[in-house]
């Protein structure tokens, strides 16, 4: 059995403890737990103003979004409900509808009423559908044509004849417009547009009245259609002149003029 004997490393002693070496041990950590607790203080003051702020920061992006809660109302013939259900805000508007609205506009801003009152209503309606943009071309157009000057003397009715679409964000609208003066007929013609759509969600309760599936008319483009069938008739009903009388020969070969 072999015996180890200890090894006496005199370079590692301890150095004795004396009473100031206590008294400055017990003053270090007093001051250090002091700081200690400061610091987790002020790392928990630090969190609770980050969440804080994230809270606001929530609260106030909750305050931002749409409250409004659209329904689908399904009747019947007689107007009577048939189902009720609540509308896909992220749902885009089918083509059917797009149209119908295109229709809708072209009515009101190109239609002409003798009456002050749905004159003004159907241009505030046509404006419900138009963007910043589309409202733009609508003031220059009523700066240019003032459809409002012959108010209870003129009035043109639109009758819409196709609505299709041209392209992702175009539709095309073919109308005729019959004007009449003092309730006699003036004449009629026939228009094509393209209007180029952007659909945004409504955000307000009020937007959603007036434009429920935010459909908004950005870029206008119309123009009057040649009429070749008028020309046509118009030339078939011009005087045509008198065909030329037939010469008829005598038997001795000259000839006797009518």
């Amino acid at each position: 059995m072999i015996f180890k004997r200890a090894v006496q490393r005199y370079g590692r002693t301890l150095e004795p403890e004396t009473p100031f070496q206590r008294a400055g041990q017990v003053w270090d950590e007093r001051i250090g737990s002091a700081r200690v607790q400061a610091r987790n203080w002020r790392l928990m003051a630090f969190g609770t103003l980050g969440m804080a702020g994230a809270m606001g920061s929530a609260l106030v992006w909750q305050s931002l979004q749409s409250r409004v809660v659209p329904y689908v109302v399904e009747v019947d013939r007689l107007g009577e409900a048939r189902a009720v259900n609540e509308a896909d805000v992220s749902a885009t508007p089918t083509d059917p509808q797009i149209a119908w609205h295109l229709a809708r506009f072209i009515e009101c801003v190109r239609g002409v009423s003798l009456d002050p009152v749905l004159m003004r209503r159907d241009w505030l309606s046509a404006y419900d559908f138009a963007s910043q943009r589309g409202a733009r071309f609508l003031d220059g157009y009523a700066r240019e044509a003032d459809p409002f000057a012959n108010l209870g003397q003129r009035s043109t009715s639109v009758q819409i004849t196709s609505v299709v679409r041209a392209s992702d964000r175009s539709f095309q609208v073919k109308w005729i417009e019959t004007a009449y003066e003092r309730g006699n007929k003036a004449g009629s013609s026939h228009w094509t547009a393209i209007l180029t759509i952007l659909t945004r969600p409504p955000h307000s309760a009020d937007i959603l009245r007036r434009n429920p599936l935010g459909i908004y008319v950005d870029a206008i483009d119309w123009s009057r259609e040649l009429e070749p069938a008028a020309s046509a008739q118009a030339e078939a009903e011009a005087p045509q002149p008198a065909p030329p009388s037939p010469e008829i020969a005598s038997p001795s070969g000259s000839e006797i003029m009518p």
